[in-house]
């Protein structure tokens, strides 16, 4: 009996949490990252209390979502044909970021999410750890194109997966500052080209 009560606790937890969250993101795409903590617990159906209970800020939940994505991403590129070059998955796994930031994420949470991350208000150490799965993708796209011929075999994997990474933070942070002036896609797109240009052998 006290097994199956603590199961049945564990499981509602669970279920108020995932409203929460539903109810957060719901809210953030239709009003921005303006609508309260109160308007999400109303959605949600749920205390302010139970919200504390499963965030500590909104802060804390946004970054729950946009470490969420990387399971996305790494379903689209587990998705991706075994049989296309290691560039061109560098190129579709990118460009696959960079829809999800400007069409499910949006300027308003990226935003937030980099003040988060600079004014470390929440902790962030699951965002930028090297062990995240975007890190592991892009390791996995250069090994392929090293061992495949593709790319040179002298880079240093981890350095140049890294650097993938980070031009897409630093163009991101671009677009938030110079947004609605600056072309995202593009000019990642322009950025991969040249960094490919110098991995790839002639």
């Amino acid at each position: 009996m006290v097994k199956k009560n603590a199961s049945s606790r564990i499981l509602r937890a669970a279920e108020t949490k995932k409203r929460i969250y539903e109810s957060a993101l719901a809210l953030f795409k239709r009003d921005g990252f303006s609508a309260s903590v109160d308007s999400i617990v109303e959605m949600a159906g749920v205390s302010k209390g139970s919200f504390y209970v499963h965030y500590k800020s909104k802060f804390s939940l946004i970054i729950d979502y946009v470490n969420n994505l990387d399971l996305g991403y790494a379903d689209f590129f587990t998705s991706l044909p075994s049989d296309i070059k290691p560039s061109s998955m560098l190129i579709l796994v990118t460009e696959k970021i960079t829809d999800v930031i400007i069409n499910d994420v949006g300027i308003d949470l990226i935003k937030l999410s980099y003040e988060a991350q600079i004014t470390k208000t929440v902790n962030i150490d699951i965002q930028l750890s090297y062990n995240r799965k975007l890190y592991e993708i892009y390791n996995r796209i250069i090994m392929l194109g090293v061992q495949q011929g593709e790319f040179k075999a002298t880079l240093d994997i981890a350095s140049v997966s890294n650097h993938c990474i980070m031009s897409i933070r630093g163009m991101t942070f671009e677009w938030c500052i110079r947004f609605p002036d600056f072309n995202l896609k593009d000019e990642i797109a322009k950025h991969m080209d040249l960094l490919l240009s110098g991995i790839k052998n002639s």
